[in-house]
């Protein structure tokens, strides 16, 4: 009886007000005019706030990522607002950021989940799903801007650059995977940053985007090489080759042994193994013993050629160098290839003419010709690697030791 009571009432209700509609339609459709334009104007306004980097700075917790942000160069005329990093391009962009990010912030930030006082450690992170929308922006804005991009070949590389994801699938490399701290404050960048400054090497146990952050300072050049590397498309990072203890990299001077390359280039290594680059020449018998050109009690003069087959202290494996040939870091098969590398040890001398790749000899003429004409019509593996397809260059040079 009641319900239907209530019923009835809002139905009188309801019929009173469209009357009165009724009679001043002019007045009720002024006033509509009215309201529809204030929220027009408002709403605009408002919207255009909220695109602003003081509305994201206006929650307490957002207060260190604001100041941050307006003393970097990053706020300049190029980036606007944290927009222009945080929201991805189109509508799709805009809502991701919004309905994602945005609701779940503004959520969190209603439950006073985020707390930024000195005991609370809690602090507003990006999502995970956010970062690709972030480096996106990264490469969008340093291909457009050439006053801020330096190596444009340093973008294209990265691109294809991968790292392998604890299922051993790879997944993209990310701008701030080297880049952490250059808006917004990063402990571990501010760390890095001053030991790369002061070069002092720091010791103990590192993760893999340690390394990518710390030696961006560091080693910037090693960085690029390594991006512009096969091993960095294969998603091979720096803790697979040398390890994640850093006094020990200290310690070996940053070398890796080719017995580490040999994990995955078994036919190379094995080949490299029985070449007379890595077993040397006996050179002398002292007391009944053989002294070879791979021993490391030799000149250090000498150690600047015979470096293929030294061992060292801290050898495990039976020691050698890969260095010696391959470019480090870059890896380059093709630089590997050329004469010039051969030449760095095969100059020639008195005991060594054998070996003679020098202005004066028959080969440094020739190569010399070629280059001045533009064609290298042969490269020393051409005639002592079969060609090119393995390691062992002494295999083919029976003719001379006959």
């Amino acid at each position: 009886m009641e319900c239907g009571c209530l019923k009835d009432k809002v139905v009188n209700l309801i019929k009173l007000i469209l009357g009165l509609i009724g009679k001043h339609k002019k007045l009720v459709g002024v006033v509509f005019i009215i309201l529809v334009a204030v929220g027009l104007v408002g709403g605009k306004k408002f919207w255009h706030y909220a695109e602003s980097s003081e509305f994201c700075g206006s929650c307490h917790e957002m207060d260190v990522h604001y100041d941050s942000f307006m003393s970097s160069k990053h706020h300049n005329e190029h980036v606007h607002s944290c927009h222009t990093c945080h929201i991805g391009p189109g509508l799709k962009g805009f809502l991701h950021a919004k309905l994602s990010d945005g609701a779940h912030d503004s959520f969190e930030h209603a439950r006073k989940t985020y707390l930024t006082s000195v005991n609370s450690g809690l602090f507003i992170e990006i999502a995970e799903d956010s970062v690709s929308i972030i480096n996106g922006n990264c490469a969008r804005c340093h291909t457009n801007n050439e006053e801020f991009t330096k190596d444009k070949t340093h973008l294209e590389c990265v691109s294809q650059s991968k790292r392998k994801g604890e299922d051993g699938s790879l997944k993209d490399f990310f701008c701030t995977d080297c880049h952490i701290g250059v808006v917004h404050p990063s402990w571990s960048a501010d760390v890095f940053k001053v030991y790369a400054e002061k070069k002092i090497p720091p010791f103990g146990i590192f993760s893999e985007n340690d390394c990518y952050a710390c030696h961006r300072h560091a080693t910037p050049k090693v960085v690029k090489e390594w991006t512009n590397s096969p091993h960095s498309k294969s998603g091979v990072s720096c803790l697979e080759c040398h390890g994640d203890d850093h006094g020990r990299i200290v310690e070996r001077g940053g070398r890796v042994l080719p017995s580490k390359c040999g994990e995955c280039h078994v036919t190379m290594y094995n080949d490299f193994a029985q070449s007379n680059h890595y077993k040397g020449h006996v050179v002398a018998e002292i007391a009944g013993v053989a002294v070879s050109t791979k021993d490391a009690v030799m000149r250090e003069d000498c150690r600047k050629c015979h470096m293929l087959g030294l061992n060292k202290s801290w050898d495990t494996g039976p020691g050698g160098s890969c260095e010696g040939c391959h470019p480090k870091h870059l890896f380059s098969r093709s630089n590997a290839s050329e004469a010039k590398v051969c030449e760095n040890c095969h100059i020639g001398g008195p005991d060594h003419a054998q070996l003679d790749m020098s202005d004066k000899s028959m080969h440094g003429k020739l190569f010399g010709r070629w280059e001045e004409e533009g064609n290298i019509k042969l490269r020393c593996q051409s005639c002592h690697s079969d060609p090119y397809s393995h390691h062992n260059f002494n295999r083919n040079v029976g003719l001379l030791s006959d």
